[in-house]
């Protein structure tokens, strides 16, 4: 009896781990948006620091993980309206 008990609520607390763990996935690709962003506007405002190889990168990264074309307004826009909408 004491067994069978054991066995579920550890596959109890093997399933709230999980629905936990797949409700932090927004929240994580959020940040990661949130900190390519800053890395670009890092690179906007000190722009003698960096190549334009390193700028077009970053470019490419964003444009690539949020499905728009991979250029320098499109991401700057985004940028601009992702931190106007975060509340």
């Amino acid at each position: 009896m004491a067994n069978s008990l054991n066995k579920a609520f550890t596959g109890v607390i093997a399933l709230a781990l999980i629905v936990i763990a797949v409700g932090r996935i927004p929240f994580s690709r959020e940040k990661e948006l949130s900190n390519l962003c800053r890395e670009y506007y890092t690179m906007y405002l000190n722009q003698n620091d960096y190549s334009l190889k390193e700028k077009n990168e970053k470019i490419k990264m964003i444009a690539n993980k949020t499905g728009l074309k991979a250029e320098t307004n499109n991401v700057g826009n985004f940028c601009n309206s992702f931190y106007f909408n975060q509340r």
